[in-house]
This record gives structure tokens, C-alpha cells and sequence, in this order.
């Protein structure tokens, strides 16, 4: 199936996804919206998974994660009504939604359709065999799932107290803008050198990639960070930044020593690279 065909196909899933949320979120009665919205998440990331089961690719689940923050906006409007609007609300919703449009783009940017299947998912897939099923739904996409809401609580109470401005608003929104953008000009950084080398042993040692060697996951992190900051008020606790230290541990404990492991074999000068930067932070001797 070519791109043009694929993406066809994944977006008739995810605005099927999303009608079925739409509908949930009308007529499901419950007191609590947080609730609400967890259940209805998990009966959406069951849609995907049928789908990627349906199709063998579990890449459909890849934009499930910058999707569903955005959806999260309409949601809060939905159960707070349109005078929760004001300016703390409209740079929360600003900075998800240059968040989630950047970072789906980059992803259809890379994906070449439903012929091809992340690298991490086709390994998975290799050494765990009769049990791929279990470990597909569970850990590629429930576990995300779950990860992305509990990071998520923050918008919330961004909604609930929205009329409490202050400091921390602004600090977080600066926060976040400068992850979104670290994310954005890494991944860009990254595009024009793939395209423009024509050696695949090639290691990007250039721009933000000269100092650190996962920018990309340095600005996920702080986009995050920055959300959690922005809810910020007398009225919050501590405890609803648990979503982005579940997220920064998933990254260093799982995600990047991914990465590192297959780019240590496959390209001989990333030893080099690796011994002379950080994964998240810049170095700035040799």
C-alpha cells in the first residue's frame, strides 16, 4: 500500500477514534471529567490497537500520542464551557497545539505508509513471538497511553483555574515554547542531513547535535515540564507532575538506550559521538 493510500487509511481510524470519543464524552454521565476522559482514552488507544492488529503495523499508534493532547483541549472546552477562555487557556492550547502539530508532521514527514513499520516495534515482534499480541497491546500501546494521560492531568487543572494567572503561566509556557522549538529545529537539523548525505554510516554531528545526542527527547521533556509549570497555583499539588517524571524515566530507561544500542551497531563513529555528549544536557568540552 503506497503513502498517499496509507495515510488514507489511518486517518479514516483515527476520526472513526475520535467520533466514538465525541459520542462517549456526550453521553457517558460521570462526576468526575478526569475519569471521563481516562476511560474514554483507553476505549480510543483499543480502536488503534484493533486497527494495527487488523493491519500487522503498530505504526498506526505513532500519532496517537501528539493527537490526543490536542483532542484534550476541545475536551476541557467541552466540560468547562467557552468562558473558561481566557489568556491562561489560549497559551496552553497555543503551545499543545504547536506541539502536536509538530510533531505529527514530523512523523508523517518520515513515515513512508503502512509498508513500513518502526524498527523498535519489528524487534519487539522478534524476540517476543506467540506473545507479540500481549506485549503490542501493553507496552506499545497502552503503556504510552497511559503515560501520555497521567502527563496530561496538568492541562486540567490549567482549565479548572484558569482564572489564576501568575508567574508560573508564564514561566512554564516560556518552558514549553522552547522544548516545541529545540524539538522542531533539532528534527529539521536532522531531515536536511539524511537527505543531504549520501553515506548511511553518516553520524550527525552538527547544530544542537553537536553538543547533545537526543535534542529531541530534551524538548519532549521540557515541553512537558513546561505544561506541568503552567498549572501551577495554591490550588494544585506537586503530585500532578507525576506524569512527567513517569515520562522522563520511560525516556532515559527505555527510549534513548534503544536508540543508542542499535546506533552503536549499525554505525561505527557513533561510539565516538556517544563518549563525547550527553544524551539530554549539552556538553561544551571535549
Amino acid at each position: 500500500m503506497n503513502k498517499k493510500a496509507s495515510l488514507q487509511t489511518v486517518t479514516i481510524i483515527y476520526l472513526l477514534a475520535l467520533i466514538i470519543g465525541g459520542v462517549l464524552t456526550a453521553t457517558l454521565d460521570s462526576h468526575d471529567p478526569l475519569s471521563k476522559l481516562f476511560f474514554v482514552d483507553i476505549i480510543l488507544t483499543i480502536i488503534v490497537f484493533i486497527a494495527s492488529y487488523r493491519y500487522n503495523n503498530a505504526s498506526i499508534y505513532d500519532p496517537y500520542w501528539s493527537v490526543i493532547p490536542f483532542g484534550m483541549i476541545f475536551y476541557w472546552l467541552y466540560i468547562f464551557g467557552p468562558e473558561v477562555i481566557n489568556i491562561k487557556v489560549m497559551l496552553a492550547a497555543f503551545v499543545i497545539s504547536f506541539w502536536s502539530w509538530r510533531l505529527t508532521g514530523n512523523w508523517l514527514r518520515g513515515w513512508t505508509g503502512l509498508d513500513h513499520e518502526d524498527w523498535r516495534y519489528v524487534q519487539l515482534r522478534e524476540k517476543t513471538g506467540k506473545w507479540y499480541v500481549l506485549v503490542n497491546f501493553l507496552g506499545i500501546h497502552l503503556f504510552p497511553t497511559l503515560v501520555v494521560f497521567v502527563g496530561s492531568i496538568p492541562i486540567y487543572y490549567i482549565f479548572q483555574f484558569s482564572s489564576e494567572l501568575n508567574m508560573f503561566t508564564w514561566i512554564g509556557f516560556a518552558v514549553a515554547l522552547g522544548g516545541v522549538v529545540i524539538e522542531l529545529t533539532a528534527d529539521n537539523q536532522l531531515h536536511k542531513f539524511k537527505k543531504a548525505s549520501n553515506n548511511p554510516m553518516a553520524v550527525m554531528r552538527t547544530g544542537i547535535w553537536k553538543r547533545i545526542r537526543h535534542p529531541n527527547y530534551l524538548g519532549e521533556i521540557l515541553f512537558w515540564v513546561g505544561i506541568f509549570v503552567m498549572s501551577y497555583t495554591p490550588y494544585t499539588t506537586l503530585s500532578t507532575g507525576a506524569g512527567v517524571l513517569l515520562m522522563i524515566a520511560m525516556f532515559v530507561t527505555i527510549s534513548i538506550p534503544m536508540i543508542d544500542k542499535k546506533l552503536l551497531k549499525s554505525k561505527p563513529e557513533y561510539t565516538i559521538y556517544k563518549s563525547s555528549t550527553w544524551a539530554l544536557l549539552p556538553k561544551f568540552w571535549k
